[in-house]
């Protein structure tokens, strides 16, 4: 499924930084020589800032504030009013100890527009009480919107009215769950808790509709015909919507690659209700039972979907590409295409790289056309490698449900190189379109990922030191020094963790109009173009470059800078907001497959030491649980000088960052993320 890759997580001491006449940052190996902790003075507020508020059941809250490192805690008394989710405005300050206080002055937006809930009455008055205990909402229902939730139903409600200090909020219940289907509570859930749109406005499906089943012939002969090559899409075995396609040949020099992108600027066009509907998604997302697309179906599912054997407009990025893997030039043109076959990433490597022969003789002819993608796939991973890019890749968890959407069983996949071909050839076309907008000035929206905070990589260097992991990285950080910390690991088993803790460190990438290259690819351009059926920014940089093509208005847009801005900014907000949804449902399922096995043991890898006790990712299922102070029975603990362990007192025992135990999961609960755990032994 594409566009996929976690619960409660704290994370490490920060250390101290070296002196300013070091040229590196080095982790020494040895752990007994950790420094010690001090808080940051990297931002300074004045006045008044604005966040997010993430509130606790006990009542008191925290601020998450653009730019700062730590959150600004808000009493009791402030959360008056104040919901889990909310943006405020609020006054900071610094107390004694040296920690962030703050006093709301304005409600900003609501975070909170609908719940998950039960229903309940008293006497005929109906209520909903919020599941989410950090939430800590209850609003009365008319009878008239119960819409037949009886008592004790599980529904999602939508905000009609606030509450405020003695008079109830109120609300609607627009579905009711069967709270034995995990996958259809997490997915509803998750759609309340954020806000995603569901069902299209009329005016966008009537457009979409409107463009018929097949593309206009007329439109076809007007481009460059690609249907005689055998151009083909490799996605996931559930995909629907194929956004890519890809095409080599070998040459005297190297490689001539083909990448087909879906045309999606042909049909969607600036001011219509298409676009504004796509601009206020941002980006489908993708749930494990289901999509909420950013177009229609009738485009994102059929008219702009690559379908095999079936013509589709593109814009194709036709490139040339040295033997070593290098981008030597690259031409863009709006073409037809016919893809030959809609392969999976499994059938792909199966017969592709494996040679397997039932995959073999399902390709047919095909195959030997295909294989030249093998050979530049080849030569463009040596070529990351040479530039030093990041190049993690951690098994993904994926969700075996049974007819009902209960979580059978939790598996971890790994990609094999049929996704990282694909993965390849779409950055090198990412790469080739930035360059031609950048060179030719014209103003898009690039995919920046900038360098790592020099704070947070002090952090990660006392964390490695007390994990006794040796690390150095220079003054002028590099992706390549981050990439040769863990693969001095080789194929340990701790490598997955350590590589967490680089990730983060790093900050999140973002849309701009300013480019500052990619640090985590280290790439000096970099502009997402290759999915435009799933993210409006690629529907941006596609309107971008037919303009630089001479394509009039409404396909083509010169956008300005100024109007870039505030877009990219929206546009990353959305995607975060995405990102928070697939998260949601995530940690969701683990809870509910983690549910039904209260009692039972697993080993587990202490991924965070905090105040109260210490976070243990349960290894089966990549899901963080907390091992509090209160279930350590067998001895007192005590924090040692670093922060990194939790010491039994008699028995001497460590509880350190990195460690791995055996944990029992004594209790899990969904709606909240939240996993509790006790010791079954140390290893």
């Amino acid at each position: 499924m594409k566009n996929k890759k976690s619960g409660r997580a704290g994370g490490a001491r920060r250390g101290k930084r070296p002196n300013s006449g070091a040229s590196k940052r080095q982790a020494s190996g040895r752990g007994a020589e950790a420094p010690q902790t001090q808080r940051s003075d990297a931002v300074q507020p004045k006045g008044e800032a604005e966040g997010v508020v993430s509130a606790h059941r006990a009542g008191y809250g925290f601020v998450r504030v653009q730019g700062m490192t730590e959150s600004v805690f808000l009493p009791p008394g402030q959360m008056s009013g104040v919901l889990h989710g909310d943006r405020i405005r609020l006054e900071i300050k610094r107390e004694r100890d040296g920690r962030y206080s703050g006093r709301v002055t304005d409600l900003v937006e609501r975070g909170t527009k609908a719940l998950l809930g039960t229903i309940e009455f008293e006497g005929r008055a109906a209520f909903v009480n919020s599941a989410d205990r950090r939430i800590g909402l209850r609003c009365q229902i008319a009878p008239a919107d119960l819409n037949d939730a009886r008592r004790g139903d599980w529904v999602i409600a939508r905000i009609t009215t606030y509450p405020k200090p003695g008079v109830a909020g109120r609300a609607v219940v627009v579905r009711r769950l069967d709270p034995d289907n995990s996958v259809e509570m997490a997915t509803e859930s998750a759609i309340a808790k954020v806000g995603l749109p569901v069902d299209f406005p009329p005016a966008a499906l009537v457009e979409a509709e409107a463009f018929g089943a097949r593309v206009a012939a007329a439109e076809s002969a007007r481009r460059v015909d690609l249907r005689p090559l055998p151009l083909v899409t490799i996605d996931g075995a559930d995909a629907r919507d194929f956004d890519d396609a890809v095409y080599a040949e070998r040459q005297p020099d190297g490689f001539r690659l083909i990448v087909a992108i879906a045309d999606v600027s042909h049909y969607v066009r600036p001011g219509t209700a298409l676009d504004d509907e796509a601009r206020e998604r941002g980006t489908s997302v993708y749930f494990p039972s289901r999509v909420i697309p950013m177009l229609p179906t009738a485009l994102s599912n059929q008219l702009c979907s690559l379908e095999p054997h079936v013509d589709r407009l593109c814009m194709a990025a036709d490139m040339r590409v040295s033997k070593q893997g290098a981008l030597l030039e690259a031409r863009f043109y709006p073409a037809v295409m016919r893809s030959a076959a809609r392969l999976t990433y499994d059938k792909a490597y199966a017969a592709l790289f494996e040679g397997h022969a039932d995959a073999v003789r399902e390709l047919g002819d095909l195959r030997e056309q295909l294989l030249p993608l093998v050979d530049l796939y080849r030569a463009l991973v040596k070529a990351r490698g040479r530039r030093g890019a990041l190049d993690f890749d951690a098994p993904e968890p994926t969700f075996d449900l049974d007819d009902r959407g209960r979580v059978r069983a939790v598996h971890r996949y790994s990609r094999n190189d049929a996704h990282k071909l694909i993965e390849e050839c779409m950055i090198l076309a990412n790469v080739a379109v930035a360059r031609e907008l950048q060179g030719s000035k014209s103003p898009t929206l690039f995919r920046v990922h900038g360098e790592p905070d020099p704070e947070k990589l002090d952090q990660l260097l006392a964390t490695l030191n007390a994990l006794g992991v040796a690390a150095e990285i220079p003054q002028s950080v590099t992706s390549r020094a981050l990439r040769q910390i863990t693969h001095r690991l080789g194929s340990a088993p701790e490598r997955p963790f350590i590589e967490s803790l680089v990730i983060r460190s790093m900050p999140q990438a973002v849309y701009q109009s300013a480019n500052i290259g990619h640090f985590g690819l280290a790439l000096q351009q970099y502009a997402h173009f290759t999915s435009p059926i799933r993210r409006y920014p690629d529907l941006v940089v596609h309107r971008t470059l037919k303009a630089r093509l001479g394509i009039a208005p409404p396909a083509g847009v010169a956008y300005r800078t100024e109007e870039l801005g505030p877009m990219g900014e929206a546009l990353t907000r959305l995607e975060k907001r995405a990102d928070e949804a697939d998260r949601y449902v995530d940690q969701f399922l683990k809870c509910s497959y983690l549910r039904e096995r209260i009692g039972q043991t697993f080993e587990g890898l202490i991924t965070s030491v905090v105040d109260f006790g210490c976070f243990v990712q349960i290894l089966e299922v990549s899901a963080d649980g907390l091992l509090h102070l209160d279930a350590l029975r067998d001895d007192e603990y005590k924090l040692d000088d670093g922060g990194y362990a939790w010491v039994g007192q008699r028995s001497r025992r460590k509880l350190q960052l990195g460690s791995k135990v055996k944990v029992i999961v004594t209790g899990a609960n969904p709606i909240e993320g939240l996993i509790d755990l006790t010791l079954a032994e140390l290893e």
